[in-house]
């Protein structure tokens, strides 16, 4: 993993497509998608959304695309 040093503030808004993300941490943070009224709790390796806890049990790797936002925010490569 590759850490990028970009200055973010905490609980600001980063838009990322159609996605928001509120950096809540040094490796989390809170997703709402543009049309949607949830928060998503978000961190580097796992997320509260159904696509990640059903994916990720086939594969171990995988990132939804909250996290990737979150990832993008942070400046984190995989």
């Amino acid at each position: 993993m590759t850490v990028k040093k970009t200055k973010v503030e905490l609980f600001e808004p980063y838009p990322v497509g159609d996605l928001v993300v509120y950096v809540t941490g040094p490796d989390r943070g809170s997703v709402i998608e543009a049309d949607c009224r949830w928060e998503l709790s978000t961190t580097l390796t796992d997320c509260d959304c159904c696509t990640f806890r059903w994916r990720s049990r086939r594969d171990p790797s995988f990132k939804c695309r909250h996290m990737q936002a979150l990832r993008q925010v942070l400046g984190v490569e995989a």
